[in-house]
């Protein structure tokens, strides 16, 4: 013993205090006493501060001494406790305690302390500090020494920052070294590194707690600059430093060193081994991308793949998860705390049928167990393994009796089907044998086991899925089922050659060969009575293909009811279609405030068209009628599974149904689950197995096997055709007119504006004369065509709530969204006051794009051409009528948007000439976006009414109103 344990306890109870009558006027202040030698001290010492002779003293305080510690009478029970911790009683204490050897000499520092002993003593201080701090570092007299001995004016005023040091890092990339940097950050700010005994920070006459005291360490570690490795070392480097300082600290890595830190999906699984060949080892363990990584393992994993290097996140949670369950399986286990995998004698193992016990339960978990073909202690059968099915067919179902045999040994299909959906290579046979799964098993039969479901022996597999028994119908026995099959194929996949009903002579159309299929296509799936998704792409005729298809359904099933459900933007466009190409078909549009339900009434129509905001808000009604098809246009309004048009959809009734989406997937695999569930119900399974086995793996892991599966499964029921591959039976050009439908607070502006010039113009032509009236005209045109836009292009009328709606903005970015796909498109406007408002959202949404109007200089104008054209990142490009009408070579683009259409086509068809010229490789698709019941529509009417003819218009606006008459503006403004 060093000292009396006793005794130190008695004196560190008792707090002095001053004797009775003393007084003294004085302060307390705190001095921060760094003494370095052969090795580093420190004290933190009290330090007495009083007036003498009208001259401020200053006087250490000893913590040994009684009678100086009667002057820390103002410090709190805490603080004077957790000061005295820096007392040599307290300290010798604390060593004695800890093991560690101090023994102080007469120099003040600590003699015979190793290098490990002086890292404990720092971090002993830094606990303490840490303590403190928050009272010292708003305590007003806080001093460090100048130097050499406390004299009266050898010591320096100092302040303590209130927050700790922050530490960061930087790996950074020079030449073929890497560079490892430590970044100090001080009050928010970088700071240069600087130590004061060791482990404080100072900066500008403050001192810092460093973050702990294990990053002192660090503080080493940096000492003297960057840390500099050979490029060749990356994967070490990120073993040793990265992935550690990860786990507490920010670490910024560059793009230059191809680090990538990855997040894949866990693997849980169990490994079996022999262990001194006397006991069974069961160990955890995790896949990661095929990455296999012990439990054991501290830290994320490190990958190389090329000259990249991969972090794998690890799911700690999820791994302590299935390591505290091994625990639960043997008694034994309980006292193994070695965290690294737990061992049973090979004597235990098979006592009381443990391990086949043992085998059971893990299965039914879920974790997939390894390794047993490795341990010799156990027989593997010699028999090969055989996979025997035999099937019947039903309506809607195949069934399969499945027998698996080893030998005489025959195993159930649900062991054997859990053993291979969790991926076992053996299973336990009734003598204790393990017989060994064939690799081919568990890629062949995974998945349609797990699609299918199983019941007393038999698998029953909707017919559906009659894509997963293709590979498997040689080791069917049953000519029946392989007949079903092949008849499924030749329908749904040779449907062209097949005898269809032929194109009804009421269509007042000539389908083009691919639209002629898709015809076809829809009429295979109704004989199957299975739904489909018409996939084409935009511009392809998806319309007109099913219209051709509604008006065979009116004869094939007469008297039924079709519903067609789409975006309101296009319920406009579904009337045109429909009396342009099938004036026969009698339709009745649902929406709008005087929407009239009946059952009765929707019988009376060959189709009814409504939109999905009508759909979820008008279920309770439209779920009551029993309509033939559904048909949903732009399908992928519904792809939210969760959302309430979505579950509305989902309540619908019908016979059949059908989709429609030129992008029915846009932002990642599940975007599929609800239009197919929709579709056909089970097609995808449920919502958890589908995330499961593919939207995970393929969006998060690129699974290509996972993807091949998918697809196979909705193949059948998807047709896509792209613009380049039915190139040939497109027109050079399609103009398409894109309606839209404003909102309640656009509609009010424009109506007011509408009455106010109507009343104002036609009063004024019948006191003047028409020709006096053509500039208010030609002002009331404009006023409309800007709220048609955006009202935000009028000035705003104080008092009043502006409309920050434009249907034409929300229409172009569901346009670009959901639609373009990869195309690139130009927009024109003829207001470069539009321009910015559309260039405004396009910069909210995210969406790349390049701008010119007619303030570009001639050096941007060219700049911006060129980045549209070279840049595929590039997807929109924004230009004004008249600075980009003419002079422009815009091939890259194949889709173009005339925002604002005028009664000019000439300026217009020069707009579309910039992406429809030579040197088009593609058909180009131009949209005139006109809004419904507007002055744009009237303008489209009167254009036709008076077949007007490129070579006849006038091209000046004033030129215009000169033709119009009185009869015009009031049909104009009416």
């Amino acid at each position: 013993m060093l000292f009396d344990e006793e005794k130190i306890e008695k004196k560190n109870a008792v707090r002095p205090k001053l004797p009775a009558g003393t007084e003294i006027n004085y302060e307390i202040g705190f001095l921060f006493n760094f003494v370095s030698g052969k090795s580093t001290r420190f004290d933190l010492e009290p330090v007495l501060i009083f007036s003498k002779n009208n001259v401020t003293e200053y006087k250490r305080i000893s913590l040994q001494a009684e009678r100086g510690l009667a002057y820390l009478q103002p410090l709190s029970e805490e603080v004077y406790k957790d000061l005295m911790e820096f007392s040599d009683n307290q300290l010798l204490d604390w060593m004695t305690r800890t093991g560690n050897r101090y023994i102080r000499n007469h120099s003040g520092s600590w003699a015979h302390v190793s290098a490990k002993e002086l890292v404990n003593l720092r971090k002993h201080y830094i606990d303490l500090l840490h303590k403190l701090w928050p009272t010292l570092s708003s305590w007003p007299q806080i001093f460090i020494l100048k130097a050499g001995r406390f004299l009266n004016y050898s010591q320096l005023t100092v302040k303590l920052g209130k927050e700790p040091a922050r530490f960061s890092f930087t790996a950074d990339r020079n030449g073929d070294s890497i560079v490892l940097n430590l970044v100090l950050w001080l009050d928010g700010k970088k700071t240069n590194l600087r130590l004061l005994g060791g482990f404080l920070l100072e900066h500008e006459g403050t001192l810092y707690l460093p973050p702990d005291a294990a990053s002192l360490a660090l503080i080493d570690l940096f000492r003297n600059g960057p840390l500099t490795f050979p490029l060749s070392e990356k994967a070490d480097v990120v073993k040793r430093y990265i992935t550690v300082w990860q786990e507490k600290y920010e670490v910024i890595v560059s793009d230059k060193l191809n680090i990538e830190t990855v997040t894949p999906e866990q693997e849980p699984r169990v490994m079996l081994s022999e262990l001194n060949e006397s006991n069974l080892m069961i160990k955890p363990q995790f896949s990661y991308d095929d990455v296999v990584i012990d439990y054991s393992d501290e830290r994320n994993h490190v990958a190389e793949a090329g000259e990249t290097v991969k972090i794998i996140q690890r799911n700690k949670t999820e791994e302590k998860r299935l390591y505290e369950y091994l625990r639960t399986l043997h008694p034994s286990f309980a006292n193994q705390r070695n965290n690294l995998y737990y061992y049973l004698p090979f004597a235990d193992v098979m006592k009381h049928g443990w391990f086949i016990t043992m085998m059971r339960n893990v299965a039914q978990e879920g974790y997939a167990v390894h390794g047993l073909h490795e341990l010799k202690k156990f027989r593997y059968t010699t028999h090969v393994p055989r996979f025997i099915i035999s099937a019947t067919s039903s309506i809607d179902w195949f069934d399969l009796k499945v027998t698996i045999q080893w030998g005489d040994f025959v195993v159930s299909l649900k062991e054997i089907r859990r053993a291979i959906l969790n991926k076992q290579d053996t299973i336990m046979l009734e003598d204790g044998t393990l017989g060994h799964i064939p690799e081919e098993w568990i890629s062949q039969y995974s998945l349609l086991l797990r699609t299918g479901t199983e019941e007393n022996g038999v698998l029953r597999v909707s017919k559906l899925h009659y894509t997963l028994l293709e590979d498997i119908l040689d080791k069917i026995d049953s000519n029946t089922v392989q007949q079903d099959i092949e008849a499924r194929k030749r329908k749904l996949l040779d449907y062209d050659a097949i005898q269809k009903t032929p194109l009804s002579s009421d269509i007042k159309a000539t389908l083009r060969p691919y639209q002629l299929s898709g015809f076809h296509w829809m009429q295979a799936l109704d004989e199957l009575q299975w739904g489909g998704c018409l996939a084409d792409d935009m511009g392809l005729g998806k319309t007109l293909q099913t219209i051709s298809f509604l008006q065979y359904l009116k004869e094939k099933y007469p008297g039924s009811t079709q519903l067609v459900v789409c975006p309101t933007s296009l319920i406009f466009n579904w009337e045109n279609e429909i009396q342009k190409f099938c004036p026969t078909l009698k339709f009745y549009t649902y929406y709008g405030l005087q929407r009239e339900f009946t059952e009765t009434h929707f019988s009376e129509y060959d189709v009814v068209l409504t939109t999905y905001g009508v759909v979820r808000n008008d279920l309770e009604n439209l779920s009551n009628f029993l309509w033939q098809y559904i048909i949903l246009d732009e399908s992928q309004a519904i792809k939210n599974p969760d959302a309430r048009v979505t579950r509305a959809m989902q309540h619908l009734r019908s016979v059949n149904r059908l989709i429609l989406s030129g992008t029915p997937v846009q932002n990642n695999t599940s975007d599929l689950f609800a239009q197919f569930n929709f579709l056909n119900p089970g097609l995808l399974g449920t919502r958890e197995f589908f995330n499961r086995e593919f939207a995970q793996p393929i969006d998060k892991q690129g699974n290509k096997e996972k993807t091949k599966y998918l697809k196979r499964l909705i193949h059948p029921f998807t047709l896509r055709r792209t613009k380049e591959q039915v190139a040939k039976d497109l027109p050079d050009k399609t103009v398409t007119v894109l309606w839209c439908t404003m909102d309640a607070d656009q509609r009010r502006l424009y109506n007011q504006y509408r009455d106010n010039y109507r009343n104002l113009l036609l009063k004024k032509i019948d006191e003047e004369g028409l020709e006096k009236s053509g500039i208010y005209v030609l002002e009331g045109l404009l006023r409309l065509r800007q709220i048609c836009d955006h009202p935000a292009m009028l000035d705003h009328i104080p008092g009043e709530e502006p409309v920050k709606s434009s249907v034409k903005i929300e229409e172009l970015i569901r346009e670009v969204q959901e639609n373009a796909g990869n195309h690139k498109l130009l927009v024109f406007s003829q207001f470069t006051s539009m321009l910015q408002l559309i260039k405004e959202q396009f910069e909210a949404e995210g969406i790349s794009h390049c701008y010119l109007d007619g303030s570009t200089s001639l050096n941007k104008r060219k700049e911006e051409v060129t980045r549209f054209t070279e840049d595929e990142s590039i997807k929109a490009f924004l230009i004004s009528l008249k600075a980009g009408g003419v002079g422009l070579n815009l091939t890259v683009a194949d889709y173009v948007y005339l925002v604002d259409p005028w009664w000019n086509p000439a300026a217009e068809q020069q707009a579309i000439d910039r992406a429809h010229r030579i040197g088009q490789k593609r058909k180009v698709f131009a949209y005139k976006m006109i809004c419904k019941d507007t002055v744009e529509e009237k303008i489209l009417q009167m254009q036709e009414k008076k077949k007007m003819l490129a070579d006849e218009l006038i091209h000046e606006d004033a030129g215009f109103v000169k033709n119009l008459s009185r009869d015009d503006i009031e049909f104009l403004f009416g």
